[in-house]
Parts: structure tokens; C-alpha cells; sequence
């Protein structure tokens, strides 16, 4: 399984997918999702799942940032074009823009925290991880569920899994 991303130019997100662009939620959350795209699933692929993580933000706030976690991707679409959070209809998982140790003027409300959190790195660039699993099943989870509902939902389920990386410049 291979996942792309046009998106990542020379190792780093484009501007847009993070608090250099200039689509945010409440002013708060960059929301422009980035582009990926993937070939070669195994054959007895249902549904895949997208996770989008910030190990580098641990130094900063004591756990790796979630961004974006997405459930019960079809398979045949091939793609997730950008901005995909925003113009389709994807089921997804509450961010760590919900977490209630970050500072208040930060934090959304879960509705508002769940689909895509852009990169916004405060203390240097920081690399980002992406990984698509593609599952033998659908999962049972409803919007604004949480990453470990959904790492446990697929434990036993996972076919194969493929992992992107890239950086994003600070402020």
C-alpha cells in the first residue's frame, strides 16, 4: 500500500495546511485539510483509516498532538482531495484542540475541535505523521469520537498500513 501526498512539496506541508494559510475556525484551528492519495490496498480492503499526529508538540505540551483522525474511508475513492474536512461528508474524530490542558483561549468545544486541526507548530518546525490503515471491516463509531475508540475499534482488523511524514515551518 502506497500513499501520496501533493501537499508535501520538498519534505513540508504547503503554507495552507497550517496557521500560514488563512482558513481557520473560530480563528483559532487552521482547517484546511491536505491532499492524499493512495494505491496498491490489499484486495480484501473495506474501509480505510486516516490518522494525522504531532509527536514533536510532547516537548511542548506533554502528549503528541492529534490533527485529524478520519474513520470509514471508501477505498475506491482513491483520494481525499484538499480541504476534503471541510467539503465532504467524512466521519471524524475530535483533535487535541478539545484537550482540556491546553491553555482556554485555545480550546474548542468538541463539535468545533472535531475534523481537521492544521499544523501549527509554536516552538520550531515540527514533523508531522500520517498513516492510512486499510480494514477489513467498517467501524461502529460515531463523529467526535476519540483516537483511542477508534485504535481500539480496529485492533484485529488491520490489513496493512502505510505512514507519510513532512514537516511544517513555525511562526
Amino acid at each position: 500500500m502506497k500513499i501520496k501526498s501533493n501537499s508535501i512539496i520538498n519534505g513540508y506541508f504547503k503554507d495552507d495546511i497550517g496557521h500560514h494559510g488563512s482558513n481557520f475556525l473560530k480563528g483559532i484551528k487552521p482547517n484546511y485539510s491536505f491532499h492524499l492519495a493512495w494505491e496498491d490496498l490489499p484486495k480484501d480492503t473495506v474501509s480505510l483509516v486516516l490518522t494525522f499526529v504531532d509527536y514533536d508538540a510532547i516537548p511542548v505540551c506533554g502528549f503528541t498532538w492529534i490533527h485529524w483522525t478520519v474513520a470509514n474511508i471508501d477505498p475506491l475513492l482513491n483520494e481525499l482531495p484538499e480541504n476534503a474536512s471541510v467539503n465532504l461528508n467524512l466521519l471524524e474524530g475530535v483533535t487535541s484542540w478539545n484537550s482540556g490542558i491546553i491553555p482556554e483561549d485555545w480550546r474548542l468545544d468538541k463539535e468545533d475541535a472535531t475534523g481537521f486541526g492544521g499544523c501549527a507548530p509554536p516552538d520550531q518546525e515540527h514533523l508531522y505523521t500520517i498513516k492510512l490503515y486499510a480494514l477489513d471491516k467498517k467501524l461502529s463509531l460515531t463523529r467526535g469520537f476519540f483516537m483511542n475508540d477508534l485504535r481500539k475499534a480496529m485492533k484485529g482488523h488491520i490489513l496493512e498500513k502505510s505512514t507519510l511524514e513532512a514537516l511544517y515551518k513555525t511562526k
